[in-house]
């Protein structure tokens, strides 16, 4: 696992040189994607250690890292997690939907088609009964799904159901 490392021992009484330090050490394991930063503020009177504990609780920096862990067996001691995988997707629904119903925006003819198509994104579907093309849009309501169609001619794309 890679791991940076800050000793601040050599500027323990300079309040912006520590916080351009930890920006510095943020900033750093963001670009290498480092998962590990060990921060020695050292043992002292507690100080020092309260002043990073607040930098890395500010809202700004807090969103950049996963979380901060002190350590057990050296109090002088904090370390900073930062988690870097595969952004989570979330899952299509894997569950059976009845067709759905919609009105053409051209002819009104009363529709059906597959509501897992649409899960994804708008789609264009041609109209069985005129041709006209048809982009679908699934929006969830109180009661379920609702189906809504707009003219498709924009898009090239056309989806045969």
């Amino acid at each position: 696992m890679a791991k940076l490392k800050l000793d601040l021992h050599p500027i323990f009484n300079d309040t912006r040189r520590i916080e351009a330090a930890l920006a510095a050490i943020i900033t750093e394991a963001e670009e290498k994607r480092i998962e590990e930063v060990e921060i020695i503020p050292g043992k002292g009177s507690g100080a020092l250690k309260k002043t990073v504990i607040r930098f890395l609780e500010r809202p700004d920096v807090k969103a950049r890292y996963h979380r901060i862990v002190k350590d057990s067996d050296n109090w002088g001691r904090l370390f900073v997690y930062f988690k870097w995988g595969e952004p989570v997707r979330k899952p299509v629904p894997s569950i059976v939907t009845p067709p759905a119903s919609y009105t053409c925006f051209c002819c009104c003819a009363a529709n059906r088609t597959d509501l897992e198509i649409l899960f994804e994104g708008p789609s264009i579907v041609e109209c069985p009964a005129c041709g006209s093309p048809n982009r679908l849009t699934a929006r969830r309501s109180g009661s379920g799904w609702r189906v809504e169609a707009e003219s498709g001619y924009e898009d090239g794309a056309m989806v045969s159901v």
